[in-house]
């Protein structure tokens, strides 16, 4: 049957099917074929229009409900098969010679035109987790960017999750690396996510991540670590909700916003895509992607990717600084009915080398092999990208992840429905340091174990009713985190599970508990207004004790010292404990309203608005902070009230105006009860409370103005500020506490924009090239001072008012489609420009050099992270 929804497609169908008898009854002359997606999945009710090249005569049908076409009536010749449908790219053969007698069979897989893009396809399962459409995205009232598999490639075939976060409006990356396998720090309008190792970041920890819709963020610390998803061709779309997001999808530690990371997903027919890429400095990359269609009503994937390469920094003894990567998702999903029950497993293991920051200008008193008579290092005289080599300092991080999760889709009747996801997950992260000639004595090495293991419930009940959608539920998440670090030399007798005199350890246990009740109304008071009033309900709960003297042995003439972070208490020793010796218990609950409202003013737009209040606990764990350091009674839920006001404009299928999504959205942020920490050169963690303030504006734009040209572009305008900032210190300091208030929040760009184009030029059937082109600018940004100095005139970490430059880069790429196969190229950093993505002020510590030569080379000198130099990838893919 041939599906239609106007008298036209009706009368062009019947046509199609009078044509097609006669022509059997005749042998059939013609062309025949099967139309599908990018994933093997049919596209019903696509036009096909046949044009014979020589009489221009026209022939017009559309696909049935398996995507199939047949024009079996046609005279001998040369045709051209143009086929479309919203949504997607055209897709047309220009030349197709028909014989006498002949009916040709050809196949056609349209693309996606642009991000988000709404399609109507045959054989999506019950389940799955489906890409938001920009139908989905005009209709939310958030502000959301999706990012497809066109942008996602984009970032190059070695890059992983943090590399595609910044392609987002208000997005800023910074590490040391430029693959998925090292770490980094994402910011998204200026509040930040991860740890690319060093500190003056705002609230680490404070944006969501999700892998296929579960929390991968630890509970208790609220960090994710970017190379735990380092392989970008395992992922369908990312999806990145601005603010705390709507009560039903809020997890934790949504202060910011939510990143979603969806993996490929099982799909209805089966079919396979490879991919090898090799570029500069020995990055390589393998991955496939698999999925065996719907076989005895399973249908599942199975994806993974190996990475390995080098840094682009270079030392003088040849030493590259290498990382490595390797990723495995499998996804089985039963669908019956209404139904589906699915079960995934992810397991990612990213570890590298990590490169030194470097100092901007000369300085006599930092050299290559921590000499006084050595080469000086920093960029004015060892190279703008060098870094120490392997004997000075050598460090190796390690992170991985293991993940398990089940998701049921019940439909208790056509008005209700229960939704349940399950999961466990294991983190684990590895430090192993043994070269450190800055940090010569008995901590010159250091251990650093911290693991995890999560398991939690979230339920969901819906109920539609003719104007509104009801739904209840809340999750329960509880956590075992482990802090276990050393700090040692194994000339002083010390070794990873060994504390020797002069040594530094922790091993600090959190209980983390987790729970939420929440009750949302979608209310639909016509076509043209929907409210969404919600209400949280949030509990955590952190439990504390000490297990230093179970992990670790003490060397011969090691004394312990101690602490009670409670009273106050202590008593000395030769080597430090890090952590309290006194346990600790502490409960803390509050309440998230939200209220948002959406006007469809036009058909084709939409303005939205409303508030939103997201609680989240204090992040535990490092060198200090509470119940280490810091008195457990201090113990507070900062708090998030995130206001926006936006539009958004949608046309689709109208001239230039093809598939168009603009999107703008001013938003206002209040970050009340912060917790602000500082991790020093040593180890140790300053501690701050404060609340801070974030305005701005997020724009995005999607467009086709032609089938073959897609255009976006992304930008940010901002500004943020600390409202409040006062040093929280320990029971018995007395050391005075400080503040600075209406100081800037470091690490904020000012403004940050992208754009590109994408172009499709078709030679003949089998071939087609596809260019790209795209520009990244991030504005400058205040960096943070470890050199300040506070009211009593000694030394004391805070931000500061100087700025490190703006700087922008251009990103070229070319695909090469041929039948099965897909050649591609990519370059980022074009134009080869040496640009820093990272600063900040010495005190000195790092290098050793406080307190000694003069005062501008023992303290207040600049360390930053060079971005990469140009880079240049080629690869193959091949589909079946």
């Amino acid at each position: 049957m041939f599906p239609f929804s106007s008298r036209s497609n009706f009368l062009r169908s019947c046509a199609f099917l009078l044509a097609s008898t006669a022509l059997l009854a005749q042998n059939g002359t013609g062309i025949d074929g099967t139309v599908t997606d990018s994933t093997g999945a049919v596209v019903a009710s696509a036009e096909v229009v046949v044009t014979n090249l020589a009489t221009g005569v026209t022939v017009r049908g559309v696909t049935d409900a398996g995507g199939s076409y047949a024009f079996t009536s046609l005279r001998p010749g040369d045709y051209k098969v143009v086929i479309s449908k919203p949504g997607f790219k055209n897709f047309q053969m220009s030349s197709v010679h028909v014989e006498n007698g002949q009916l040709l069979q050809e196949k056609a897989s349209l693309e996606i035109t642009s991000v988000g893009i709404s399609v109507d396809v045959v054989g999506r399962l019950q389940g799955v987790t489906e890409q938001p459409t920009q139908q989905d995205v005009f209709e939310s009232n958030q502000q959301l960017r999706v990012l497809d598999r066109q942008q996602i490639e984009s970032t190059g075939p070695v890059a992983g999750s943090a590399q595609i976060i910044a392609l987002t409006p208000g997005a800023n990356v910074t590490g040391y690396g430029n693959t998925g396998a090292t770490k980094n720090t994402i910011g998204v309008n200026g509040v930040s996510q991860g740890w690319g190792g060093y500190g003056g970041y705002s609230g680490g920890g404070a944006l969501a991540i999700t892998f296929d819709g579960v929390p991968v963020a630890d509970p208790a610390t609220s960090l994710w670590q970017s190379p735990t998803i380092p392989e970008q061709f395992m992922i369908q779309n990312a999806n990145v909700t601005y603010g705390p997001g709507d009560a039903t999808t809020r997890w934790y530690n949504n202060i910011g916003g939510m990143v979603e990371f969806t993996p490929v997903q099982p799909s209805a027919h089966p079919h396979a895509d490879f991919s090898a890429s090799y570029g500069n400095y020995n990055q390589k990359d393998f991955a496939a992607n698999l999925t065996s269609g719907i076989f005895h009503g399973w249908s599942a994937v199975v994806a993974a990717g190996v990475g390995s390469g080098d840094d682009f920094r270079n030392a003088p003894d040849g030493f590259k600084n290498p990382g490595k990567d390797v990723a495995f998702f499998g996804k089985g999903i039963k669908s019956y009915q209404e139904n589906s029950f699915e079960i995934g497993g992810y397991y990612a293991h990213g570890a590298g080398y990590r490169s030194q920051v470097i100092p901007t200008v000369a300085n006599p008193l930092i050299t290559m092999d921590g000499t006084s008579t050595g080469a000086q290092y920093s960029q004015q005289t060892s190279g703008y990208y060098s870094t120490l080599p392997y004997a000075s300092y050598e460090k190796y991080d390690t992170n991985e992840m293991g993940l398990v999760y089940g998701r049921e889709h019940v439909t208790v009747d056509p008005t209700i429905s229960v939704d349940n996801l399950t999961w466990f997950m294991h983190i684990a992260r590895s430090h192993q340091r043994t070269n450190d000639v800055y940090n010569l004595g008995p901590q010159q090495m250091e251990w650093n174990s911290p693991y995890s293991d999560t398991v939690g419930n979230k339920l969901l009940v819906t109920k539609r009713l003719p104007f509104n959608t009801i739904t209840v539920g809340g999750y329960y998440i509880s956590e075992l985190y482990n802090s276990r670090n050393n700090f040692f030399n194994t000339a002083d007798g010390g070794s990873k599970r060994t504390v020797n005199i002069g040594g530094k350890i922790r091993s600090s246990n959190f209980d983390q508990a987790d729970f939420a009740i929440l009750a949302q109304d979608d209310i639909r008071f016509n076509s043209i207004l929907t409210i969404t009033p919600s209400i949280r309900y949030v509990g955590f709960r952190t439990g504390y004790g000490s297990s230093a003297q179970e992990d670790f042995n003490l060397a011969p003439g090691v004394i312990l010292s101690s602490h009670c972070a409670a009273t106050g208490a202590s008593t000395p020793g030769n080597a430090k404990n890090q952590g309290s010796d006194c346990a600790g218990l502490e409960n803390r609950s509050g309440m998230e309203p939200a209220v948002n409202a959406t006007v469809r003013a036009m058909p084709w737009l939409s303005v939205y608005g409303g508030f939103m209040e997201s609680l989240r606990a204090p992040q535990m764990g490092g060198g200090g902070g509470l119940f280490q350091s810091v008195d457990p009674a201090s113990y507070h839920l900062s708090r998030q009230t995130y206001y926006q006001a936006g539009f958004k404009i949608h046309h689709e299928g109208k001239g230039v105006l093809n598939s168009m999504l603009i999107t703008g959205a001013f938003y206002h942020q209040n970050w009340a009860n912060q917790e602000i920490d500082t991790t020093l050169a040593n180890g140790d963690t300053v501690s701050a409370n404060g609340a801070s303030v974030y305005k701005g504006f997020n724009a995005s734009f999607d467009d086709d103005p032609i089938a073959s040209l897609h255009l976006f572009a992304n930008m940010n305008l901002e500004t943020a500020t600390y409202t409040n900032y006062v040093t929280v210190l320990p029971l018995g300091s007395s050391q005075p506490q400080q503040s600075f208030n209406g100081l800037h929040v470091p690490y904020v760009p000012s403004s940050t924009f992208n754009a590109g184009a994408y172009y499709d030029y078709r030679i003949n059937r089998d071939l087609q090239v596809r260019p790209m082109l795209s520009l990244q600018y991030l504005g400058s940004q205040y960096i943070f001072n470890n050199n300040g100095v506070d009211s009593a005139g000694n030394q004391f970490p805070q931000p500061s008012n100087q700025t490190m430059p703006a700087y922008a880069t251009i990103n070229a790429g070319v695909k090469v489609p041929y039948k099965f196969l897909e050649f591609n190229v990519n370059a980022q950093n074009l134009a080869n420009s040496k640009y820093l993505i990272y600063e900040y002020i010495s005190a000195g510590g790092y290098y050793g050099t406080a307190g000694n030569g003069t005062a501008q080379q023992g303290a207040g000198y600049i360390l930053a992270y060079p971005g990469a130099p140009i880079t240049v990838q080629g690869g193959l893919t091949a589909h079946f």
